[in-house]
């Protein structure tokens, strides 16, 4: 003899899932952003170091172009004061 219950079945509700919006991406998004605003950054920076690097290498021959150019100069001066001692010499000297 039974005298149970009768069975029972329980059923459970799910939910469906709620969709990802936006904001649920919000995160990435930002490091996305982040990792983008670096290398820019970065970008600009390397050019600005190329072109000052190359400004010092023009500067730099400049440089020597001028040291060249002066030691012509000082040796063309020397010409002119040997040349000037010469005829100093030979005019009998100044102040005599």
């Amino acid at each position: 003899m039974e005298t149970g219950t009768p069975a029972t079945t329980q059923t459970v509700v799910v939910a469906p899932q709620a969709r990802s919006t936006w904001k649920d991406w919000l995160p990435v998004i930002s490091l996305l952003v982040i990792i983008g605003g670096v290398l820019l950054t970065a970008g600009g920076v390397l050019r600005q170091v190329n072109d000052n690097t190359l400004r010092i290498d023009k500067l730099e021959i400049r440089a020597d172009q001028r040291d060249v150019q002066l030691g012509d100069l000082r040796m063309q001066m020397a010409g002119a004061n040997a040349k000037l001692d010469l005829l100093v010499n030979r005019t009998g000297g100044a102040g005599k």
